[in-house]
Protein backbone atom coordinates (compact mmCIF):
# COMPACT_ATOMS: atom_id res chain seq x y z
CA UNK A 1 0.00 0.00 0.00
CA UNK A 2 1.21 3.51 -0.78
CA UNK A 3 2.84 5.59 1.92
CA UNK A 4 2.25 9.14 0.67
CA UNK A 5 -1.35 10.03 -0.07
CA UNK A 6 -2.76 12.95 -2.05
CA UNK A 7 -6.24 14.39 -1.55
CA UNK A 8 -8.16 14.76 -4.84
CA UNK A 9 -11.89 15.30 -5.22
CA UNK A 10 -12.71 14.09 -1.73
CA UNK A 11 -10.67 10.89 -2.18
CA UNK A 12 -7.13 10.01 -1.13
CA UNK A 13 -4.81 8.54 -3.75
CA UNK A 14 -1.31 7.11 -3.59
CA UNK A 15 1.47 8.24 -5.92
CA UNK A 16 1.57 7.18 -9.57
CA UNK A 17 3.67 4.04 -10.06
CA UNK A 18 5.08 2.93 -13.41
CA UNK A 19 4.09 -0.67 -14.12
CA UNK A 20 6.57 -3.21 -15.55
CA UNK A 21 4.00 -5.59 -17.05
CA UNK A 22 5.00 -8.54 -14.87
CA UNK A 23 1.62 -9.31 -13.36
CA UNK A 24 -0.59 -7.52 -10.85
CA UNK A 25 1.35 -5.88 -7.99
CA UNK A 26 -1.71 -5.10 -5.81
CA UNK A 27 -4.16 -7.32 -3.95
CA UNK A 28 -7.52 -8.29 -5.42
CA UNK A 29 -10.25 -5.94 -4.23
CA UNK A 30 -8.00 -2.86 -4.29
CA UNK A 31 -9.46 0.17 -6.06
CA UNK A 32 -6.94 1.62 -8.50
CA UNK A 33 -6.75 4.29 -11.14
CA UNK A 34 -4.88 2.97 -14.16
CA UNK A 35 -3.54 4.32 -17.42
CA UNK A 36 -3.79 1.72 -20.21
CA UNK A 37 -2.36 1.76 -23.70
CA UNK A 38 -3.86 -0.06 -26.67
CA UNK A 39 -2.04 -1.50 -29.69
CA UNK A 40 -2.40 1.79 -31.59
CA UNK A 41 -0.64 3.76 -28.85
CA UNK A 42 -3.80 5.43 -27.53
CA UNK A 43 -3.95 5.80 -23.76
CA UNK A 44 -7.00 5.79 -21.53
CA UNK A 45 -7.38 6.49 -17.84
CA UNK A 46 -9.96 4.69 -15.72
CA UNK A 47 -10.80 3.75 -12.13
CA UNK A 48 -11.43 0.07 -11.47
CA UNK A 49 -11.25 -2.64 -8.82
CA UNK A 50 -8.56 -5.29 -9.13
CA UNK A 51 -10.18 -8.72 -9.58
CA UNK A 52 -7.08 -10.91 -9.78
CA UNK A 53 -6.38 -13.76 -12.14
CA UNK A 54 -3.54 -14.27 -14.58
CA UNK A 55 -5.35 -13.22 -17.78
CA UNK A 56 -5.41 -9.44 -17.41
CA UNK A 57 -3.98 -6.18 -18.64
CA UNK A 58 -1.48 -6.29 -15.77
CA UNK A 59 0.41 -9.04 -17.65
CA UNK A 60 1.83 -7.63 -20.89
CA UNK A 61 2.25 -11.05 -22.50
CA UNK A 62 -1.44 -10.71 -23.48
CA UNK A 63 -0.76 -7.46 -25.41
CA UNK A 64 -2.11 -6.50 -28.00
CA UNK A 65 -5.07 -8.81 -27.33
CA UNK A 66 -5.61 -6.85 -24.12
CA UNK A 67 -4.58 -3.30 -23.33
CA UNK A 68 -1.48 -2.95 -21.19
CA UNK A 69 -1.48 -1.05 -17.91
CA UNK A 70 1.46 1.34 -17.96
CA UNK A 71 0.93 3.14 -14.64
CA UNK A 72 -1.40 2.96 -11.68
CA UNK A 73 -2.16 4.41 -8.27
CA UNK A 74 -4.11 3.03 -5.32
CA UNK A 75 -7.12 4.59 -3.64
CA UNK A 76 -7.07 4.65 0.14
CA UNK A 77 -10.10 2.72 1.43
CA UNK A 78 -12.67 4.84 3.29
CA UNK A 79 -12.60 2.36 6.16
CA UNK A 80 -8.87 2.96 6.59
CA UNK A 81 -9.42 6.73 6.57
CA UNK A 82 -12.08 6.37 9.27
CA UNK A 83 -9.82 4.11 11.36
CA UNK A 84 -6.92 6.55 11.10
CA UNK A 85 -9.20 9.37 12.22
CA UNK A 86 -10.30 7.32 15.24
CA UNK A 87 -6.72 6.41 16.15
CA UNK A 88 -5.28 9.91 15.72
CA UNK A 89 -4.48 11.62 19.01
CA UNK A 90 -7.05 14.27 19.76
CA UNK A 91 -5.79 17.72 20.60
CA UNK A 92 -7.44 18.99 23.72
CA UNK A 93 -6.90 22.24 25.48
CA UNK A 94 -5.29 22.05 28.89
CA UNK A 95 -7.86 21.75 31.66
CA UNK A 96 -8.63 25.02 33.39
CA UNK A 97 -7.18 25.34 36.83
CA UNK A 98 -9.77 25.98 39.45
CA UNK A 99 -8.91 28.22 42.33
CA UNK A 100 -8.14 26.29 45.46
CA UNK A 101 -11.16 26.37 47.74
CA UNK A 102 -10.52 27.99 51.10
CA UNK A 103 -9.89 25.47 53.83
CA UNK A 104 -12.09 25.47 56.89
CA UNK A 105 -10.31 26.01 60.19
CA UNK A 106 -9.56 22.86 62.09
CA UNK A 107 -12.06 22.00 64.85
CA UNK A 108 -10.83 22.26 68.33
CA UNK A 109 -12.66 20.13 70.93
Amino acid sequence: MATSWKQEGGEQWGPWILHDGKGCPVQAGTVVEVVCEDRFGFAMRTITQVVGGSYSSWDWTYFPELKKIIRYREKKPKGLIMLEEQMAPKETSAPKKTADAPKAPARVD
